[in-house]
């Protein structure tokens, strides 16, 4: 233990013997490294902050009196869908060729190598995150503070109208969807419509409610006028003083009466088994109407929803011209050269003296 105090403070004394040498090597690096960092470029970033829209804006009302409430903002998979597009090829390369970059920051496109370089510049200067309020922060760093805001602020809305796009696309997939279910049933209801006029021509069957009330009335009617006719030409027949010509005029409308009796029963006979059927195809006519006619609403919000302006982000922030360079930090990186001068002139010096102790030297000369 006091061999490595004595070893600690020979240490200490010798840096404290060599003290001028080092402040001298730290003061001239520093100055020299001041001096160097004058000569680098001031960049500046600005940023633009956004928060995810729900894809249920997309969507219409429900059709009816039913009221649904929608969500506002995206949940996280809304906001790691932006994010991926943010981070996407299609965004670099519009950044690319929207803002020149390949002239901004020197690269020969031609050469190889060039699409390679100005993607490290991009990894580099652009960044896009989440933020612990789950709102997106799309940053962008460049010399000129005026292209870095216009930069971010052209790649938010870009973000925004892919994803717009996507939402667009799965719209005319749904509206696809819907047109292709709306002509099977169409189909069908016009299938059970022709089924509908068969039966109804088959037992001549023309509105089931007033046929009905309509057979009901007639057969009392005409029960009535032949029990009428039949008593008449029985006290026709009893007396004698009538004509025999009265009482065969009677008795043809009495037949007459009868005919239509004897053909309103048949009439009646055929509604009754025609009857059942006809009302299932008009159930089922009504009830398959009532849902064609909520689809084909269904597809007019559809398409309007379609035709309608979405934004995928709801902004937060703009991204403004930075009045303040974000680097370089030029006071960080002289004290860090100099604590770095100080580390490695110490590091030096002990050498050299455990050298000039140990005569390493001759040992390897030795060796």
């Amino acid at each position: 233990m006091q061999n490595q105090n004595e070893s600690l403070i020979d240490i200490l004394a010798l840096l404290y013997k060599k003290r001028r040498m080092i402040i001298t090597v730290c003061i001239t690096t520093s100055v020299i490294c001041a001096g160097i960092s004058l000569l680098l470029p001031n960049f500046y970033e600005a940023s633009t902050q956004f928060y995810a829209a729900s894809p249920d804006l997309a969507q219409p009302d429900p059709v009816g009196n039913q009221s649904e409430q929608k969500e506002i903002y995206g949940n996280d998979h809304d906001v790691d869908r932006l994010i991926t597009i943010a981070n996407s090829s299609e965004i670099k390369n519009f950044m690319i060729e929207e803002f020149d970059l390949y002239n901004t920051y020197d690269i020969d496109p031609d050469k190889p190598l060039a699409k390679h370089k100005v993607m490290l510049k991009l990894e580099k200067l652009y960044n896009i995150k989440k933020t612990k309020y789950d709102a997106i922060k799309l940053s962008f760093e460049d010399k000129d503070p005026e292209r870095a805001a216009e930069v971010c602020n052209a790649v938010r809305n870009k973000v925004d109208s892919i994803a717009s796009a996507l939402i667009k696309e799965s719209q005319v997939k749904l509206i696809a969807s819907y047109e292709s279910k709306l002509q099977t049933k169409q189909a069908q209801y016009d299938e059970i419509a022709d089924s509908l006029y068969v039966v109804r021509d088959r037992y001549n069957i023309f509105n089931t409610q007033s046929q009905g009330e309509a057979f009901g009335a007639s057969m009392v009617k005409l029960e009535g006028s032949v029990q009428s006719y039949v008593a008449r030409i029985t006290m026709m027949k009893n007396n004698s003083a009538i004509p025999r010509d009265s009482i065969a005029i009677a008795e043809a409308k009495l037949a007459g009466f009868r005919s239509q009796y004897n053909k309103l029963i048949k009439n009646i006979s055929s509604y009754n088994d025609g009857y059942p059927k006809v009302l299932k195809y008009e159930r089922e006519l009504k009830d398959f109407g009532d849902q064609l006619n909520l689809d084909k609403e269904r597809m007019k919000q559809l398409k309007a929803a379609y035709n309608s302006k979405i934004n995928a982000i709801h902004i937060v922030e703009k991204a403004e011209e930075p009045a303040y360079k974000s680097r370089p930090k030029r006071s960080y990186i002289v004290v860090g050269v100099a604590m770095v001068s100080f580390l490695f002139m110490s590091l030096w010096l002990i050498l050299v003296d455990q050298f000039k102790k140990d005569n390493w030297g001759q040992k390897f000369r030795d060796a």
